[in-house]
Order: structure tokens, then C-alpha cells, then sequence
């Protein structure tokens, strides 16, 4: 599939007798779940094209039901691509009852299944760096080049499709060169191609599993027979998390959490795969605390490095992703997206009530528009799998924080319940200096959403939240349109407790007007009862809109300290510059 081929859907093959996706008889029925907003613009598509699209059977909370031949199924993922920027990501079902059964599902809160889930933190810096440092473009584009050129199409019922995976299984079990540790398989599915898991058992919390995946099926939009290359779609993702496995077993990682890596079959016409193994873990109450997927990652089409996913998503994961960026792919920048019903192999896992993120290589609107087709090629990406470099290094930063463990020479950090470590406080407002504080020491403190906002313009409570409300907001302008500050965030480098003398991040949330115009100046104290604020930097938000941008300094001596980010609109740096437009906040922190 692809992402931006971010649509909807879900397909059963109805036949009792006969496997589903078997190729006789030729033309089956399929059941298929899609969302709402696409059936009018399908409708219009098939009209074009001589055809009808049938009338929904059901259709519920965005979601219904259609019940089609399956010859038009290559037609209707066309039509996704074409008219929505989308692709097929269908769901399969096994059972009509079951796709009727999706429709109530989607329209009802969901709830996740993780019986422990963690809350994630970022605090193992050392792994995750070594493990960064040994990603290879070579290695990434080598996968790529191999994935899309030794067979014509890896389409899910023909041989190719099943040859591909036997050659990735093959590759899998040379990069874990005799770990006894590490398993490779097969996830046997009722049509040709498998899919493929390499496994690395988890050394003290073997039971809770982290996984990081993307699809090896590749689809011609036009011709069910014709060539699909798919490099980017999704040759890109599955080189990218094989070059985060290489990575891991050369640094010799052994995770505290299972980690499965899984190249998913049959996603092109259904999820199918995924939906597979997302339900066998659901039905075996594996315990699955995090899932990352990466579905296209070597076309950069927009200004954005990451389009962070948020629907059929995990907030606190999503979070945590964006976290990570920040942390260590510093420089680099990332947009929210949504991309619709059943757009890739982590809406199964989603489905299944587990917790999954999807960073994007490009936004809805600027995704690869070579995809399904014979133009998707290393080529047509420049010969290069240099935008890969950092979804791969993002999956190993993942790994690393989300499965915790350690790489040969470095330590574990503490894992338990909570992910490893404690948590970073929420701060509370302090009516006595005014503005957000946390009163307790913790490996770091958090704004939450109480300066979201600047003056009377957007939500913010108890504004300026300056000490002692020194100094006032600028009131011009419109919220979420013009500069404010909308969160704050200090946490220690290496997850350990707030302490003088340790290096710390700032992790500043804006909303910025303009990238020239606008300027952050963040400043700290040693003492938050009677501030003298040194500056740490002044810096420029590298988009419009939301924006995070990070610095760090290294804590000096006071129990009770604080850091200002001053956002202003043109002007030079000030601790409280005089701007219509500008915005500044102060979050309190106790110090040990």
C-alpha cells in the first residue's frame, strides 16, 4: 500500500470451499469496508468509467459496508489513488457478519488492549546513538534495489510475491548470524506469499512486545498482471526497518521487551496480512506496547521531513515519535496528517486495540505520485536511499526507547511498568509566582496544556503565566493563526533525576507566523522567586504552524529553578520584548 494511499477499506473473499485470494474462480465476491467521505467521489469514478459502484449494504460512524466482485477491486484502489490521494488500504474480513461487525467497531471508543501499557519516556541515549551511528544508506538502498528489480511484482498471489519473501527471510537470518537469541519465520497466510518475522527475545520483560513493521506486497494500479516495482511503495519501509535490525544485532542489543520485525504480506488488497497477526496476537493476549510502522520512506515531497499520522493512532506514541525526533534527529521537522479509514498495516493493529504510530515521508497532498505503478523505481527517487536514512535511524531511536535494553559496552536503564524510569511530572498552576510549576523533583516537568494560547487569544488559563506576572502578553492577532507559545517541557538527558549540574533538554511547543519574522528566545534561572534570566539561545521555527524546537543547557545550583521562552514577532532578543504579537511563559521546576 502506501500511505498516502491513505483511504479506506476492508475485503473478504467470500468462499467457503476455496482459501481467500485463491485464483479460482476468477471473478469472487469480496466484502469491503470503507469510509464514508469516499463514496461519493467513487461513485463518480466508476460512472466515468462505465461502471456502478454498489450501494452500501451498511454504513455507520463514517465507515459502511459494499459488497463487490473482486475484478473490481484493482479498479476501486485506482480510483483511491487517482481521486483522493489515497491508496487501497483495505481490511480484510473473515466473514460478511465480521465486516458488518467493523462498521459498529469504528463508530465505538476504542480501547486499548495493552494490559500494561506503558508511558513512554526517553532515556537511553547511549544505545540509541550507537545504533544510529552504524545506519547505512548503502545498506537501505541495496534492499530497495533488490525488493523492486529481481521480481517484476510482488503482488500477494503470485509466485514472485512469495519469492520476495523468501529472499527477505533468507537476508533476515544472515543479519542474525547465529544469535540464539533471534528467530526468523514465516507467518503463513491462506494465499501464496507469507509474511515475515524476525524475532529478538526480550531479555527481562519477555512477555510485553514491541513491533516494527511495514509491507512487502507490492500492486499495479491498473493491471492486477502488471510490473509493480514498488520501490518506495514499500520497498523504502521494509529496507528501512532491515537496516534497524542490522543495526541493532551489529551492536550487539539485547532488548529488555521482545522486539518482532515484520514485513507484512497482502497489504495492497486488504491490510490482509497484518490484520492476520494483529488478530492472532489479539486472540493469544499477547501483550503488544508499542507498534511503529513504516509504509514509504525514501520520496521527500514536502518541506516536512515526517508527516506524523493522528487518526487510527496512539496520542501517547505519537507523543513519544515526535519526542524522539526532537531528541535525536534534531534539525529535522515534522507535520500532523490524517490520512483516513484503513490507510496502512498499523489501522490492524490499531483495530485490535494496540497502541501504533506512523510517521509519513511526505504529507497527503505531496506524497509519490509513482506509486502502484511501473514509475515506482530507485530511479524516479533520484538513485539515492538517502530519505530512508532517517525513518531507519527513527526506527532504531524507537527501538532503543520503546523495548529499553542496552548495545554491548553500554548500561540498561531501569525498566519496569512505566517504560523505564518515572515520568515526566505534569506541572500545576502556582497561584503564589503566577505561572506552572512542578513542586516535586522529577526527571524533568511539563507544561501540559496550561499555557496553550497567548493573552485572550486561544485557550490559555491564567495568562501571562510570567512570575508573578511580570510581564503580559501581546493581544493582537487571531489564535493558531498568529505567534504563540502553546507548551513548555525541560527533562534531563539521561532520564535520571533533575540535578545541578546535569545537561537538560527544552522542549518548546509554538505556533509560528512566519519563519523569518519569528524568533524564540529561551532563557533560564537559578532561582524562580527572584528570577536574573541568562539566555540560552535565540532560534528560528524551520515552518509555519505548529512547531517544537529544542535547545539544552546544563542546570546550575538552586532548588527551585525556571526556564522562559520568549516568542516574538521580529525585535531582538528580550526577556520580555514589547511586540503586539509576542508571547511569553515561564514553566517552575524543583531542582535536587
Amino acid at each position: 500500500m502506501a500511505m498516502s494511499k491513505f483511504g479506506p477499506v476492508a475485503v473478504w473473499l467470500a468462499c467457503a470451499a476455496t482459501p481467500a485470494f485463491a485464483e479460482a474462480p476468477k471473478d469472487k465476491e469480496v466484502w469491503i469496508t470503507i469510509g464514508s467521505d469516499a463514496l461519493e467521489p467513487m461513485r463518480a469514478s466508476f460512472r466515468s468509467q462505465g461502471a456502478e459502484l454498489p450501494a452500501a449494504v451498511r454504513e455507520k460512524g463514517g465507515v459502511a459496508v459494499l459488497r463487490m466482485r473482486e475484478s473490481q477491486i484493482d479498479k476501486l484502489a485506482g480510483a483511491m489513488h487517482d481521486k483522493l490521494n489515497r491508496c487501497a488500504g483495505f481490511i480484510a474480513h473473515e466473514s460478511e457478519a465480521e465486516a458488518l461487525a467493523a462498521v459498529e467497531k469504528a463508530s465505538a471508543p476504542q480501547q486499548s488492549l495493552a494490559a500494561s501499557l506503558i508511558s513512554y519516556n526517553i532515556n537511553n541515549g547511549p544505545s540509541v546513538n550507537a545504533m544510529m551511528g552504524s545506519v547505512q544508506e548503502l545498506n537501505i538502498r541495496n534492499t530497495i534495489n533488490s525488493l523492486s528489480t529481481n521480481w517484476t511484482t510482488r503482488r500477494y498471489n503470485v509466485q514472485s510475491g512469495a519469492d520476495a519473501a523468501t529472499w527477505l527471510k533468507s537476508q533476515w537470518t544472515t543479519i542474525a548470524n547465529g544469535r540464539t537469541d533471534i528467530s526468523v519465520d514465516f507467518f503463513t497466510h491462506s494465499w501464496l506469499q507469507p509474511s515475515v518475522i524476525a524475532t529478538i527475545q526480550g531479555t527481562t520483560l519477555p512477555d510485553e512486545v514491541v513491533v516494527i513493521g511495514g509491507h512487502l506486497d507490492s500492486i499495479n494500479q491498473s493491471s492486477s498482471t502488471g510490473a509493480a516495482p514498488g520501490a518506495d511503495d514499500d520497498a523504502s519501509g521494509v529496507a528501512s526497518l532491515t537496516e534497524a535490525f542490522r543495526s541493532a544485532v551489529a551492536n550487539g542489543y539485547k532488548p529488555a521487551r521482545t522486539v518482532k520485525f515484520m514485513a507484512y504480506a497482502a497489504e495492497e488488497v486488504g491490510l490482509y496480512g497484518s490484520s492476520a497477526i494483529a488478530n492472532s496476537y489479539k486472540n493469544s493476549a499477547v501483550n503488544v506496547v508499542g507498534v511503529l510502522q513504516l509504509d514509504m520512506t525514501n520520496y521527500k515531497g514536502s518541506s516536512y521531513d515526517f508527516g506524523m499520522v493522528t487518526d487510527n493512532t496512539n496520542a501517547a506514541l505519537n507523543s513519544l515519535t515526535t519526542s524522539l525526533i526532537t531528541t535525536y534527529l534534531p534539525g529535522l521537522t515534522y507535520t500532523n496528517i490524517t490520512c483516513g479509514y484503513g490507510c496502512s498495516d498499523h489501522a490492524s493493529w490499531n483495530s485490535a486495540g494496540y497502541p501504533a504510530t506512523m510517521p509519513f515521508e511526505a504529507t497527503m497532498s505531496t506524497d509519490n505520485p509513482q506509486i502502484h505503478t511501473t514509475g515506482d523505481t530507485l530511479t524516479y527517487m533520484g538513485g539515492t536511499a538517502a530519505n530512508s536514512v532517517k525513518f531507519a535511524k527513527l526506527a532504531v531511536a524507537f527501538l532503543g526507547e520503546v523495548a529499553k535494553g542496552a548495545t554491548t559496552g553500554n548500561t540498561p536503564p531501569p525498566t519496569g511498568g512505566d517504560g523505564g524510569g518515572t515520568t515526566i511530572p505534569v506541572a500545576t498552576y502556582d497561584a503564589t509566582l503566577k505561572a506552572p510549576k512542578c513542586a516535586t523533583v522529577g526527571i524533568g516537568c511539563d507544561s501540559g496544556t496550561l499555557l496553550n494560547g497567548r493573552a485572550s487569544r486561544g485557550p490559555e488559563s491564567n495568562a501571562p503565566n510570567t512570575i508573578k506576572s511580570t510581564c503580559a502578553d501581546g493581544t493582537s492577532g487571531t489564535y493558531h493563526s498568529d505567534e504563540s507559545n502553546d507548551a513548555l517541557k525541560v527533562s534531563s538527558v539521561d532520564g535520571t533525576k533533575l540535578t545541578a549540574g546535569k545537561q537538560v533538554k527544552i522542549e518548546a511547543k509554538v505556533w509560528a507566523y512566519s519563519t523569518t519574522a519569528d524568533t524564540l528566545d529561551l532563557y533560564y534561572t537559578a532561582n524562580a522567586n527572584t528570577p536574573s534570566w541568562t539566555l540560552i539561545g535565540s532560534y528560528k521555527p524551520s515552518g509555519t504552524g505548529a512547531q517544537t524546537i529544542s535547545a539544552t543547557y546544563t542546570l546550575p545550583t538552586g532548588t527551585l529553578q525556571a526556564i522562559r521562552a520568549n516568542f516574538r514577532y521580529q525585535g531582538s532578543a528580550s526577556t520580555c520584548s514589547t511586540g503586539a504579537y509576542d508571547d511569553r511563559d515561564d514553566l517552575i521546576f524543583a531542582v535536587q
